[in-house]
């Protein structure tokens, strides 16, 4: 990676883009042709996804904590000089569309919307399946497995949580965040075709039934629709480099050279965890 500039060029050298695309692929069909295991899809799938509106966040926090770290060379006045909040505000725009997307007059979270996707199935195939008859089976097929908490953990992790605020920890953290944006850009419309192929009539359900969840009523679907159009995570990533270029610009240029390396070994963390949880979620 040149050590002068972040680029979507240089981040994907570092992962084989294909092998990834075909390990979600594979995953999806498996997992969405079959009612008991879509909804044990969506339910790890939702747990997993949920963390990263928080993870990124405490990022956001944990950048503008540090305020001797991020010091623009061009101010003279120490008082003046600090940039941490200004960096920080790149990366907090994504955790602003987690916590509510402004797509309704709800407060819509994310979070909220991936419940209301789980709800709706349960509502609409549970009835036709005998081992979701009643909560026990429900909530035991909807169980975090071993794997899952781990991984659950390593996003905490990725994001810096528990980690010392120091410029090493914060460029891994971000580069970590990176992975997230870049190489999960695509995961939901992926979902939303192979749905679309593998149960149509539910697809069509989902999109008009309304969940209540915290008190306000959500569409069942407006989870994956949201995601599946547009160019929420692209947006998303370009705004996380232009932050990741400022933290590089607002640092010590002798320093560049390793805070790169660890944007990168958070990168590759990212999608280390990424690969792992396709390759386990049907198992």
């Amino acid at each position: 990676m040149n050590v002068h500039k972040i680029s979507r060029g240089d981040l994907e050298s570092l992962v084989n883009f294909s092998a990834h695309e075909r390990t979600v692929h594979e995953a999806l069909h498996t997992a969405l042709l079959d009612p008991l295991r879509r909804l044990r899809f969506f339910g790890r799938y939702a747990s997993w996804n949920g963390l990263f509106g928080s993870g990124v966040a405490a990022l956001a926090g944990k950048i503008g904590r540090s305020r001797r770290l991020f010091l623009d060379p061009d101010e003279t006045i120490q008082a003046l000089a600090d940039r941490s909040v200004y960096v920080a505000s790149y990366f907090f725009e994504a955790a602003r569309d987690e916590f509510d997307d402004h797509e309704s007059a709800h407060r819509d979270t994310h979070r909220c919307l991936a419940q209301a996707l789980l709800k709706g199935l349960i509502e609409i195939e549970a009835p036709h399946l005998p081992a979701l008859s009643d909560r026990r089976g429900i909530n035991a097929l909807l169980t975090e497995p071993d794997w899952l908490a781990e991984l659950n953990t390593r996003v905490a992790r990725g994001y810096g949580v528990a980690a010392a605020d120091d410029a090493p920890a914060i460029f891994h953290a971000i580069g970590y965040h990176l992975g997230s944006e870049l190489l999960a850009g695509r995961e939901f419309a992926f979902i939303d075709e192979t749905l679309h192929r593998a149960a149509p009539a539910l697809v069509q359900e989902l999109q008009t039934r309304r969940i209540a969840i915290a008190e306000q009523e959500h569409l069942a679907y407006q989870w994956i629709a949201s995601h599946a159009v547009g160019a929420t995570e692209a947006d998303h990533f370009d705004t996380a480099t232009q932050g990741a270029r400022l933290a590089l610009r607002f640092t010590a240029e002798a320093d560049h050279a390793a805070l790169k390396q660890e944007l990168t070994r958070g990168f590759i963390a990212f999608a280390q965890d990424h690969r792992r949880f396709f390759e386990l979620v049907n198992t």
